[in-house]
This record gives C-alpha cells, structure tokens and sequence, in this order.
C-alpha cells in the first residue's frame, strides 16, 4: 500500500507542474508577440508622422498663398525664417507648423536660437523653402519679388513632399 501511495504522490507532483521546455515555447512565443506588435506601432507611428509633416506642409502652402494674395509678392527666405515675421505677416500660420515632428535642438540645418526654423535645402528632420524670381534668380522683395517657392519635407522613409506655388 505504500508503495502505491508513493506512485500516485510522483504522478501528482509531475502534473501539477510545468516543465522546462514548455516555459520556453511560451517564453519564445511571447518574445515573438511582443516583437511583433512593437514593429507594428513603430509603422503605425512613422505613417502618423508623415501625414503630419504632409499637413503641415499643405497648412504652410495655403498661408504662403493667402499672403500672396494680398502682397503678390511670397515671403522671402529670411521673412519666413522670422518668427516674429510671421506672426505678424501670417497670423492664421501656428508657430508649431513649421516644426518637422522629429525636429530637435540638435538639427542644425533648421534650428536658430534653440527654435525651429525653416531650412534652405530640403534636410531631414527640416521642412525647407526656396523662394526664387519668376526668373529663377534670387529675390529680395525689395528690387526683385519673389515670384515662385517650393516647400519640401523629407518623410521618414527618404522620399520627398514637395509643393510648388501656384503661381
């Protein structure tokens, strides 16, 4: 009888528990998962931070074109560059609209005194503008208007969002 006793206090033992490998299987599994969703949200937020850049682009589009409108001249690069510029020229244009959603101190092609700026050449983690004579040659509003723009950000991914004035 006790030997009995014994055998089923082994089995009972033996089945109450999990063994080694099969943690690992669920370990591994759960590993698997995790990476999965983690890659996932990374795509879902790239995709969300393009668009926003998309939306910025197309909001600084339509104030450049509103300030046309009025001056039939586009703002300078310098004018632009100027917060306080555009605040006055631009008040429809919120200050964080010309922020690339991974912009940083650290991003010098667009940053001046610690804030976001425009660039002059398309640059990652900038959105740039070029504004030129209806020649092509460079402009100053003063002896020669400036005539034509083009706004560009660099999504994530490399590719390029441009927009052209409309004029």
């Amino acid at each position: 009888m006790l030997g009995i006793i014994r055998r089923s206090m082994k089995k009972s033992s033996r089945a109450n528990g999990f063994t080694i490998i099969e943690l690992m299987v669920v370990i591994v599994l759960l590993c698997i998962l995790a990476a999965l969703i983690a890659l996932t949200a990374s795509g879902v937020q790239t995709k969300n931070r393009n668009g926003d850049r998309q939306a910025d682009i197309d909001t600084i589009r339509g104030q450049l074109e509103s300030y046309y409108a009025g001056t039939d001249k586009y703002p300078t690069f310098d004018n632009l560059k100027d917060s306080s510029w555009r605040s006055k020229n631009m008040p429809r244009l919120k200050e964080g609209s010309i922020d690339d959603p991974r912009w940083n101190k650290d991003t010098a092609a667009c940053t001046k005194d610690g804030k976001v700026t425009v660039a002059s050449e398309p640059a990652t983690k900038c959105y740039s503008y070029q504004v030129t004579a209806s020649d092509g040659a460079a402009c100053d509003n003063e002896t020669i208007p400036c005539a034509h723009y083009t706004l560009t950000a660099t999504l994530e991914g490399g590719e390029k969002y441009v927009k052209a004035s409309l004029n």
